[in-house]
């Protein structure tokens, strides 16, 4: 009797623009994963064109460019797309924005890396931007394609594929922080000063405006370790006329009650590269950041970081 084939896994990679780093990763893993693996890749707001040196570098350094296109995410979120086992963000706008409801429930971590398109100079410094993000990408790509996926549990290979993309080249700044926000939050609003007093201008996603995908708050909830239980918000919300009180209510009851009115998700939710957390309170935050660079009081005149920058803890 024949041995099954093993199974293949689809990944997408998510960028803006789908023209050079979502696209380097889609040929990346087409020739280091062949045969395991078969990649795509798409922008939130694509080009609709390759950059041309994404074409050049992978043709030169042998990576296949056959049918690579720059497309709209919109492709892989219907009935008749192909189901997707990861979903990899490699630039931090796509990681902070709303995606589309992806059907199977696939992994999903941040392989955020500078953009190439970005840089400036000569032609040589150009080209050794691509030729940087190229080397990144093999690196991540790698790594992954070397995981003993069939043996590892959901929450052991979510930590590897977010450790993956913490590796040599994660793109810096205040682009890797990512705050949920709503500026009608005290809490919140103090915790945005916070991650500001840092030296840091974080990607702000006003929630209440652009809720997270349900993908998205799954991801959410399980990278910081609690239950969705715990993220709900009581106050000032309909917790109580949704019944929301009762204790057998399952985790997917409780999601699906918090996409449907996300004034429960409570807030703010903080993503770094030091971890994701409910920073309630807010000086919470100051354990995914670097040093502040001044003192910093809360609006009610509490002050949490002194003149050296240091946590001024509560006795």
């Amino acid at each position: 009797m024949a041995e099954a084939s093993p199974r293949v896994f689809n990944v997408l990679f998510l960028c803006t623009g789908n023209s050079a780093r979502s696209i380097i990763a889609e040929s990346v893993l087409r020739k280091e994963g062949s045969g395991r693996f078969r990649a795509f890749s798409a922008g939130s707001q694509p080009k609709g064109e390759v950059h041309p040196r994404t074409l050049t570098i992978l043709q030169n350094y042998h990576y296949p460019t056959e049918g690579l296109r720059s497309k709209s995410w919109d492709e892989f979120s219907g009935p008749d797309a192909p189901v997707m086992d990861f979903v990899f963000t490699v630039c931090d706008n796509a990681a902070g924005e709303t995606c589309p409801y992806w059907p199977g429930q696939p992994m999903t971590a941040h392989w955020g890396v500078a953009d190439p398109a970005a840089a400036s100079g000569s032609d040589l410094q150009c080209d050794l931007a691509f030729i940087e993000t190229l080397r990144y990408m093999k690196a991540r790509i790698q790594a992954f394609v070397a995981l003993p996926i069939s043996t590892l549990d959901r929450a052991s290979l979510a930590t590897k594929l977010h450790q993956i993309g913490r590796a040599e080249g994660a793109s810096g700044g205040g682009a890797d922080v990512i705050i949920y926000h709503n500026p009608d939050c005290g809490t919140s609003r103090n915790t945005l000063a916070m991650i500001r007093n840092a030296g840091i201008e974080p990607h702000v996603v006003e929630y209440l405006k652009s809720p997270p995908s349900r993908l998205q708050l799954e991801d959410l909830i399980s990278r910081m370790g609690i239950s969705p239980r715990e993220l709900l918000r009581e106050k000032g919300t309909p917790y109580v006329e949704l019944g929301l009180d009762d204790p057998s209510l399952t985790d997917d009851a409780l999601v699906e009650a918090m996409m449907a009115h996300p004034i429960l998700i409570n807030r703010p939710i903080v993503v770094s590269p030091q971890g994701v957390r409910l920073c309630r309170p807010s000086e919470l935050v100051l354990d995914l950041l670097p040093p502040q660079q001044a003192a910093f009081s809360k609006e009610d005149g509490e002050q949490v970081v002194d003149a050296q920058g240091n946590h001024i803890r509560s006795a």
